[in-house]
This record gives C-alpha cells, sequence and structure tokens, in this order.
C-alpha cells in the first residue's frame, strides 16, 4: 500500500510500513497557465510544472516569462481548494484521452494528480506496464486530508483517484488521527503546527470532534520565516551600513574593470584583423572604440579627473539594503530583482535555512517578554487605528523576572552569520527568542499580529463567498438557457438533467442519481467540467462562510457531517449547524489547546487535556541553550548544561524538546487556575520524525493486518458511488 500526505509546504509519499517516506518534495511549484481554455485541452497549464526556479530564472537567464507560483493546498482553509479566479470551467470534458486524464476543472485538483503521476512514476519507480506488479493500479494509496475538510471535496478526491489514477482502494484519514497512532495514542488534543497555520484537533478514541477543531493562520512556519526574514533586513540595514555599500561597490568594480580589460583586448584583436585583411570601409569612426576604464574621467580640456573612493560606482544601481538572496547578489552591479512571487520565495528560502540552521529562531524560556512588546506595540496599534486591548499579563511570570529574562539575553553571545553577499553579521539571542514568541506571546505586539492576522483570514473568506456565488449564479444561468434551447428543438435533455454527484441529497438519492447519470447504455460518460466546478462550488459554498446558517435546511450531504464529527453534535440540526467556517481563532497554540478541549463532552476533557501531541515542521525549533555565563540560576532554558558548554554551537542547538515544554508549560499555567489536579502531558517525537508525524502514522495504519478490510475498493465505488468515502473513512 502507498500513503500520501499532500501538505501546504511538503508532499510525502511512500510504502506502508516504511520509517521515512521515499518522495519528499515541494508543493510550491512553478506553472505556466492556460489562458485559451477553448483550446481543447483538458488542462490548466500550458506547460508542465517546474521545481528548479529557486536559484535561476526558468523562462531564459533574466526572466520567469509567464510562470506563477501555485500550491494545491489553499493557505486560506488549508484544504485542497481552488477558488474561482483560479479554476478553468470552459475545459474540454476529457471523456478517456489518456494524454489528458490528469486535467482537471480545479487547478489544484490538477496539480494532485500531476505529484501523484510524478511520484508514481519518478519517485517510487512505478512502471508504466500495467500488467506487472510494480504499477500503480495495483497499489491501494492511503491519502491524509485535513480534518474540516467538506464532505464535497472528499468524494471528488476519491473520484480523481479512481477514475484518474485507476487505483484499486483508496483510503482517507484524518492526519490528526494519523498523529495520534504515530505516537501511540488513539486519545489526544493534537497540536499541527504547519506550514501556513497551527491547527488544533482533539481527537477521542480515535474519532475527531470536530466542534473542537480551531485553526491559527497567525502562527505558522511561513509567519516565522516571514518575521526571520524581517529580523535580517534589520541586521542588514544596522550592522551592513556604509562598509557593506563600500566593499561591494569596490568588488563590482573590480568585476567592471576586468571585464573592461577582456572587452578591450577582444575589440583590438578584432580591429587588428579587419586592417590586415583590408576589409575596412576608411571610416574610423565605424571601428568600436577601445573601452575606457570605468573609474578615469575627463574633464573638457581633456585632462584626466580622480575620483574618490567614495565616488567610485557612483553610476550603478543603488545597493538594496535588505537581504539579498543569491540570484540577485550575482547580478552585481545592477542588482536586479525576479518578478514578485519569485523574488519572495527566494528570500524565504533563504531565510528558512537561516531558521534551520537554529540562528533565526530559538524557544525562550517561561516568562520572557518579547523586546519588541514596547516599542512594536505602539505601532501595531497605530495600525489598528489606535485601539488595543490590555492582553492578560504574561502567566508565566511567577517563574522568572520578564526584566530579567531579557536582560539575560540581550547580554549574551551573538551568533555570527555571513550573509550571501559576504558581509558578517551577528544575531542575538534575544533577536532568536523575540521570532518565536509569536507562538506563546501574550504582550500587546504579538497579540494584535495574531488579530491581524485573524482578520485578513476573515476577509479573504467572505472574498471567497463572494465570488463562488457570482461563479454558481452565472453557471446556472448558462445551464437554464442550455436546457431550455435544447427543449425547443426536441433534444434529449436527459444528460443535461443528469445526476449531481454533489447534490444535497442523501446517501441513497445520491447513489442512484449518480448511476442514472453516468451509466447510459452500458458505457460511462463524464460530467462536463463545467457540470464539476458548478455543483462543487455550490456544495463547497457553506463551507466558506464565516456565520452560521439561519434556515434549518442542511447544505452538505444527509449523514455526512454526524459521521465526520463523531457524535460530538446534540440535536436533529446538530450537523447542520456545524456546516460553516467555524474553526478560526486568534489565540496562542496554548490557549488553542485548552479551549479545543473545553469545547468538548465534559467526561472527555481530562483526557484530552492529559494527551496533548505536538507535531509538524514548525515545532522543528530548539531553545537557546547556554546563553552565558553569570546568568543567577536562571538557566530554565531548555538544556541543564552549564555556562561552560556555551558557545555557538550550544546556542546553535539547544534542546529539540524545547518547542513541546514550553507548551506544556503554558497550558499548565492556564489549567491549573481553576483545575489544580489535572496533569497536563505533552507527547511529541524527535526532531526529525516530527515533521513526518502525520506520515508516520498513516504507514503505521496501512501495514496493519486488520486495516486490509477497512479500504475502499474500486466495486464498492461503483455500487455505492463517491459518498461512501463520509461513512467508510470518518
Amino acid at each position: 500500500a502507498l500513503v500520501a500526505d499532500i501538505g501546504s509546504f511538503s508532499t510525502k509519499i511512500g510504502y506502508a510500513g516504511d520509517d521515512h517516506p521515499q518522495a519528499v518534495y515541494n508543493s510550491t511549484t512553478a506553472i505556466e497557465r492556460n489562458n485559451n481554455g477553448n483550446n481543447g485541452s483538458s488542462s490548466n497549464f500550458s506547460r508542465a510544472p517546474r521545481r528548479d526556479f529557486v536559484t535561476r530564472c526558468i523562462d531564459g537567464s533574466e526572466s520567469d516569462g509567464n510562470y506563477d507560483l501555485v500550491n494545491p493546498v489553499d493557505p486560506v482553509t488549508g484544504w485542497l481548494f481552488s477558488p474561482p479566479n483560479k479554476s478553468c470551467s470552459s475545459l474540454s470534458s476529457n471523456d478517456g484521452n489518456a494524454d489528458d486524464k490528469l486535467g482537471d476543472a480545479w487547478e489544484s485538483h490538477e496539480l494532485v494528480s500531476q505529484y501523484l503521476q510524478h511520484a508514481f512514476q519518478n519517485a517510487l519507480g512505478l512502471g508504466n506496464n500495467s500488467a506487472s506488479l510494480d504499477h500503480a493500479h495495483n497499489h491501494p494509496l492511503l491519502l491524509l486530508d485535513k480534518p474540516h475538510t467538506p464532505p464535497a471535496l472528499r468524494q471528488r478526491l476519491l473520484e480523481i483517484m479512481f477514475e484518474t489514477h485507476n487505483l484499486p482502494a483508496v483510503f482517507f484519514l484524518r492526519d490528526a488521527i494519523a498523529s495520534c497512532y504515530a505516537v501511540g495514542r488513539t486519545t489526544a488534543t493534537v497540536v499541527d503546527v504547519g506550514y501556513s497555520s497551527t491547527m488544533v484537533t482533539p481527537v477521542y478514541e480515535g474519532f475527531v470532534e470536530t466542534r473542537g477543531v480551531l485553526r491559527n493562520n497567525g502562527c505558522g512556519a511561513k509567519a516565522a520565516e516571514e518575521r526571520v526574514l524581517s529580523m535580517m533586513d534589520g541586521i542588514v540595514k544596522k550592522q551592513g551600513g556604509r562598509r557593506r555599500k563600500d566593499r561591494m561597490r569596490r568588488t563590482n568594480q573590480r568585476r567592471l574593470e576586468k571585464e573592461s580589460t577582456v572587452n578591450a583586448s577582444m575589440n583590438a584583436s578584432m580591429n587588428a584583423g579587419t586592417a590586415a585583411t583590408g576589409t575596412t570601409t576608411g571610416n574610423i569612426d565605424q571601428l568600436s572604440p577601445v573601452p575606457k576604464r570605468a573609474y578615469v574621467k575627463r574633464d573638457a580640456a581633456g585632462h584626466f579627473i580622480k575620483e574618490s573612493a567614495s565616488q567610485l560606482g557612483s553610476s550603478n544601481a543603488p545597493i538594496p539594503e535588505y537581504l539579498m538572496p543569491l540570484y540577485q547578489v550575482r547580478r552585481a552591479p545592477s542588482y536586479t530583482a525576479r518578478s514578485a512571487p519569485f523574488h519572495h520565495w527566494s528570500r524565504l528560502t533563504l531565510a528558512r535555512e537561516i531558521k534551520e540552521m537554529g540562528l533565526g529562531v530559538a524557544v525562550g524560556p517561561m516568562g520572557y517578554v518579547s523586546s519588541e512588546a514596547s516599542g512594536g506595540a505602539n505601532g501595531a496599534a497605530a495600525s489598528n487605528g489606535g485601539e488595543t486591548t490590555a492582553p492578560e499579563s504574561n502567566t508565566a511570570s511567577d517563574s522568572i523576572n520578564p526584566a530579567t529574562a531579557n536582560n539575560m539575553f540581550l547580554t549574551s553571545s551573538k551568533l555570527p552569520y555571513t550573509l550571501p553577499d559576504g558581509t558578517p553579521v551577528e544575531i542575538t539571542t534575544a533577536s532568536r527568542c523575540d521570532v518565536v514568541e509569536m507562538f506563546f506571546g501574550n504582550d500587546e505586539y504579538n497579540v494584535n499580529y495574531r488579530e491581524q492576522a485573524l482578520d485578513e483570514t476573515m476577509q479573504q473568506l467572505e472574498e471567497y463567498e463572494n465570488e463562488i456565488e457570482e461563479f454558481v449564479a452565472e453557471r446556472e444561468d448558462e445551464e437554464d438557457s442550455k436546457t431550455t434551447m435544447m427543449g425547443m428543438i426536441g433534444s434529449n435533455t436527459d444528460s443535461v438533467m443528469a445526476g449531481d454527484p454533489y447534490s444535497n441529497t442523501s446517501y441513497r438519492g445520491e447513489k442512484s442519481s449518480r448511476h442514472a447519470g453516468v451509466r447510459r447504455g452500458g458505457k460511462k460518460t463524464y460530467y462536463s467540467p463545467n457540470t464539476i466546478s458548478t455543483k462543487l462550488y455550490s456544495a463547497c459554498l457553506p463551507y466558506v462562510r464565516t456565520a452560521p446558517p439561519t434556515t434549518g435546511t442542511g447544505d452538505g450531504l444527509d449523514g455526512a457531517g454526524a459521521a465526520s464529527t463523531g457524535g460530538s453534535t446534540a440535536g436533529g440540526g446538530g450537523s447542520v449547524n456545524d456546516n460553516y467556517f467555524h474553526y478560526l481563532t486568534s489565540a496562542p497554540p496554548a490557549q488553542m489547546v485548552c479551549d479545543a478541549a473545553f469545547r468538548c463532552d465534559r467526561d472527555q476533557q481530562a483526557s484530552l487535556l492529559g494527551n496533548v501531541v505536538v507535531c509538524g515542521g514548525g515545532s522543528c525549533i530548539t531553545g537557546a541553550a547556554s546563553v552565558g555565563s553569570g546568568l543567577g540560576g536562571a538557566g530554565t532554558l531548555g538544556t541543564a548544561g552549564s555556562a561552560a558548554a556555551g558557545g555557538v554551537m550550544a546556542s546553535a542547538l539547544g534542546d529539540e524538546h524545547a518547542f513541546p515544554d514550553r507548551l506544556r508549560e503554558e497550558v499548565e499555567s492556564i489549567v491549573h487556575r481553576h483545575t489544580p489536579g489535572w496533569r497536563v502531558k505533552v507527547t511529541s517525537p524527535n526532531i526529525s520524525e516530527r515533521a513526518i508525524c502525520s506520515w508516520l502514522g498513516g504507514s503505521i495504519l496501512g501495514s496493519l493486518g486488520t486495516f486490509q478490510d477497512m479500504w475502499i475498493s474500486k466495486k464498492d465505488y461503483e455500487e455505492f458511488g463517491a459518498a461512501i468515502v463520509n461513512r467508510k473513512c470518518p
């Protein structure tokens, strides 16, 4: 069996039972969109996706052409979802053409097919011979998805697995449940610190309690990289200064002198050869003049003008005062940047390398207050109209005095780092800890930062809602006019009025309507991309809204919501009230853990708080170990090493369990206010396995012999339809 986890940062695919996925590659790729959807092609892209875009341009040496960066995972919702402005519903119907089989009406779903096909044929080495046992058609697939994925999206993905890739069996597993299995738990509160967000999911006896699911788009690995990038920009501007510019100008000047010498020798040899052959026209102005040295100038009388060192290279482009990626440094002296998406991604890649080296981030001790709280809070307040709410005092202030903690890090040793342009800089431990305080800080600066991220997410969801409503209304008008025209000419309208695979009907109704619309004369017909997009957007619209439905009629599949909630709703209309995006919050992860557990039943809260699982690549942050000598006993930083064992290496490579330990202390400080007897235990894999924790859980489950009866086979799909995924995969 194969296990696939398509995340917001990386895609991981491998065999069940292995300790590590065999194929791990970046989910963000460069594509060139197919703007002419009516040309008979069933693909959203005019060219194959490219991944070699970080250090060099795609379309030539100085240009990226019409390429753009895309990701199958929507950063706002966390689903395998494409808003209407990134979908192409005017593509061909894809009636079984093998060359166009991977095409899809949605950009994200076509990327999923591209990624799976790439992993099957290249990374896993599965051949193209369908008769071979090594072909992908003979391997069942276990696909991990998010706990809050709408049922209609799961049904569409199941159709892609069977119709496009022709897999023998498929199973959809919630990634939070898989993370519990990876650490040997069936009941836990899972804290998944991903790339685009942090999600907290309560899992009780192997089922997700959806009413306790919380999502914070302001706390993620990408947000941490943005902070590291902002920190490095400030360091470059402050520590680089004039010396950095003078050194780079001298380097550029030497390069220009070398190029001028080479060009002069080439022109001289060409002129000598032309004069020897006698092919010159006698006009000396037509010969290429020998270039002068770049820093030598003459006045009107022809005398030499000697320039000072500060004036050298003044005619060149200004040197950017921010962290330049390597490609931009190599473009000296112009320092031209690529297009905005690729330039920003290259800068984020450099910030990610700094973070993973341990130089950009570090987990501070309990009671640490960000140094930006005093200076940065005023700026954050001004951006919010000058109105700020006084946050709760840091509950960790009882263990360590905040002033002592800040002074301890401000006076500690600094870590050296060399920029891509060769400039040496130093990074303070306080700056590293300030980055991580976005996960734990209750000061005004970090609170405003998370609330601003929440407001932006709410605004984007409202834009999605408006776009989907306009798209659905437009397509329904086109379908109505088409049906009327076919009825007037006396044509058979059964194909237009075929069964809706994502309708609001029940499980049995969807089953019968699917066979009525798909099977005709013993031959399988595909829905058009226009129909798929319209019906799929209609089914996903309630789940994009940020407010609960006001009517008593449900918008999702009957029974699907109750199956996915694990019985967490009460009353007949419980699943209807959950059909909206009620997961957003601006609280830090520690408060999210408590809120998620307290949203569940009372007899489940102690078990959920007693087992907290920390996973995700964003949680791979070490502590600030051995920051210096003479700290006065404030060595609760994550390691018990002495100050003599400090230094750069010890500071950069602190305790790998610093993030889970700090989270446990923060949760305990909240829980023990009203229930002192409750025990909080935080479990987390090693830092090398934390980023693939959910994939490891899927690998363990897929290798069990008792799991083989839980697959959704091709026969089950053809008999019951795609809605069976909401029954067999809760």
